[in-house]
């Protein structure tokens, strides 16, 4: 019979993703896919099964044991012979002799062990602290399924904005090329500028088609996770551009997080109370079990007859056996607790360098969006116009772009940086900030885009 979610999952928390892009309806669909067809998550959710299966067998009492027996006497011929001083008392039964009949006797008897008062409790709560752990593997393969799919669309968007960008970039060109032919009819441009017009263009539909298949691989992982066909489609609508982020949460805040989800913390709280448990249980095993029976019995037309019994084992040998067994249990919850201090230092310094990661992504994005962007587009309208009238190198322009695309590129990396320190966080997991995003500096600002324009123009 199935256990409930209600019985399996009481023990672990259940949080809702907190990460930005879990806002997506079509992202949250994925995720619930991704628990109901995979088989990992099944799995997990059995091994829970068989854990909660062993709490009553490790509580019970011992099978009791039912003994039907059965004695058969043969026939037996007595004689009575004088013999010592008792031959005088009874002079008259001197040399007779006589037969005893053979007698069937059945018997039948009942007998129960009984552990030391408290032992089935504690074996008992051994059992219980396994299920709790089991709980926890379900709830960590929970996160690790959610935070795979959002890991995946994540990289989806970010892919289908770099497209975006470079489509808007490849716009610019074209554009750049028009404007060069239209000054080549007027000996403003050379053919050399034409050609480079169109390699920059090459090269843009170069990393457009990389970006095109980087997207269909995003989606073909999609696809496996949720475990369905390769070629089912995968619509994100969104842009990550327009998500909301939240402001840099604290170090304290994240520590306390991970602390309330982390599995291997969680694991670590409930491998305590195991290792509680199995001293305690071994401490009982100390003391003997006892045995107790009773029984019956009738031979022929005797009347019946019953027993009654009772019996305790002998720990004689202790020493050797309940005594290794309490300190082998009293070194595993040293060992227990000894690692949950190495992981709770661990926590904190994951929380403050995912602080740290997070603070820097968000000043970044804020810089790229408030100066150098901005920045960006406006030396690129001047120099685009200058370079209509011939006011302006083709060089500075070819730099002005490239710089643009580089800092919007920055801008989208420092995006995706909160969005995975974000689905870490979720995971709960202590995996490292694989990126840490830097402001980088545009090629050209805009004083120097100008001056190199006006620079240009005077030589003209």
């Amino acid at each position: 019979m199935c256990l409930s979610q209600a019985i399996l999952f009481s023990q672990v928390p259940i949080s809702e993703p907190k990460t930005p892009i879990a806002t997506l309806p079509e992202v949250r669909l994925l995720m619930a896919l991704a628990k109901k067809n995979n088989p990992d998550f099944a799995t997990a959710q059995s091994r829970t099964r068989v854990e909660y299966a062993r709490i009553g067998p490790a509580g019970a009492l011992p099978d009791p044991q039912v003994s039907f027996g059965i004695h058969k006497s043969p026939l037996q011929h007595v004689r009575i012979a004088s013999s010592g001083e008792h031959a005088l008392e009874a002079p008259n039964l001197y040399g007779l002799s006589g037969a005893l009949p053979g007698m069937t006797e059945y018997s039948m008897s009942v007998g129960q062990g009984i552990p030391w008062p408290g032992k089935l409790a504690a074996r008992e709560g051994v059992a219980q602290q396994g299920f709790k752990r089991s709980e926890i593997g379900v709830f960590e393969t929970a996160l690790a399924l959610e935070s795979d799919v959002l890991a995946s669309c994540l990289e989806l968007l970010v892919v289908q904005a770099r497209i975006e960008l470079l489509e808007s970039q490849m716009n610019y060109w074209i554009s750049t090329e028009e404007i060069i032919k239209a000054r080549l009819d007027q000996g403003g441009s050379n053919i050399g500028e034409a050609i480079q017009a169109m390699q920059e263009q090459s090269r843009l539909r170069l990393r457009l088609l990389e970006s095109e298949n980087q997207m269909q691989d995003q989606k073909d992982l999609i696809n496996q996770l949720v475990v369905r066909q390769s070629d089912s489609s995968v619509e994100l609508e969104s842009s990550v551009f327009n998500i909301d982020l939240p402001e840099p949460p604290k170090e304290a805040e994240l520590l306390n997080d991970l602390k309330a989800r982390n599995p291997e913390w969680l694991s670590s709280l409930v491998d305590r109370q195991i290792a509680d448990a199995a001293v305690h249980s071994a401490r009982k095993d100390r003391y003997p079990d006892l045995w107790t029976g009773v029984g019956i019995s009738r031979a022929g037309s005797m009347p019946m007859a019953w027993r009654a019994e009772i019996g305790i084992a002998l720990p004689i040998w202790s020493g050797r056996k309940q005594n290794k067994a309490v300190e082998r249990a009293l070194a595993e919850r040293y060992g227990t607790e000894s690692a949950q201090a190495s992981l709770a230092l661990a926590l904190a310094t994951k929380s403050r360098e995912r602080a740290r990661a997070w603070k820097l992504a968000d000043a970044t994005i804020k810089l790229y969006e408030k100066e150098l962007i901005p920045q960006g587009e406006a030396a690129l309208k001047i120099l685009i116009a200058r370079f209509q009238n011939g006011g302006t190198s083709f060089g500075a322009l070819v730099e002005t772009l490239n710089a643009l695309l580089k800092d919007q590129e920055n801008r989208l990396d420092a995006i995706a940086q909160i969005h995975r320190i974000s689905i870490l966080q979720h995971r709960a997991s202590l995996e490292p900030v694989s990126k840490t995003v830097a402001p980088n500096s545009p090629r050209l600002s805009i004083a120097t885009a100008i001056d190199s324009g006006s620079t240009q123009m005077s030589a003209h």
